[in-house]
């Protein structure tokens, strides 16, 4: 029986709830949606958990336990809840998933990596510090706009990270989130490196 946790990075807050540095929770909840239909009697569905500081789904299979939790913790505070779980789960770094928005690539644009810095990134920076290692997997979504698509000053920059989709993005999301859905299933199914071949 192996262990695996997947991460979804966020803010907790409905004000941040559709905001792009939220994709992480986006993809996730999306992906969770999707087991409950393919899973018979799945129990789908996040609960609050104190002791992790994250919202957590908890699904068996015959041969594997997958762990999904949102922290709850602010952005720059999520390896906390990442080395909580890993620590008390048992799982291995390279049955780790992080779920991340990603300014280096444009909106709808997505990218496996491993062992890869935080490049600016602070909920990554934030596993990084405790978990001490680089060498888990990361599902990085790109939220930037073309260049010269949007005003000077805006890109790249706290409020264009904390605002919300636009129509145009909106109308994307669907093909992005069934996107998504594939990468999750194969990387459960056939790990990180051919997921990383077939994706990237």
């Amino acid at each position: 029986m192996k262990n695996y946790l997947i991460v979804g990075l966020g803010n907790p807050g409905k004000e941040y709830q559709f905001t792009r540095h939220n994709i992480g929770f986006r993809i996730l909840d999306n992906w969770l949606i999707n087991l409950s239909i393919t899973i018979p009697d799945c129990p789908c569905q996040f609960n609050i958990n104190k002791k992790h500081r994250a919202k957590i789904a908890k699904i068996k299979t015959p041969n594997k336990t997958i762990i999904l939790a949102e922290p709850q913790t602010f952005m720059n505070k999520s390896g906390t809840t990442v080395k909580s779980l890993m620590d008390y789960y048992n799982i291995p770094l390279e049955n780790i998933l992080i779920i991340h928005d990603d300014l280096s690539f444009e909106f709808s644009k997505f990218k496996l990596s491993k062992n890869a810095g935080p490049a600016g990134h602070n909920g990554v920076k934030s596993i990084i510090e405790h978990l001490k290692s680089k060498e888990f997997s990361r599902l990085r979504i790109g939220i930037s706009m073309p260049m010269g698509s949007c005003p000077v000053g805006y890109q790249g920059g706290h409020n264009f990270v904390l605002g919300k989709f636009d129509k145009e993005e909106e109308s994307k999301i669907d093909t992005l989130l069934q996107s998504t859905n594939e990468v999750l299933d194969s990387f459960l199914e056939k790990g990180y490196d051919e997921t990383a071949n077939k994706f990237n």
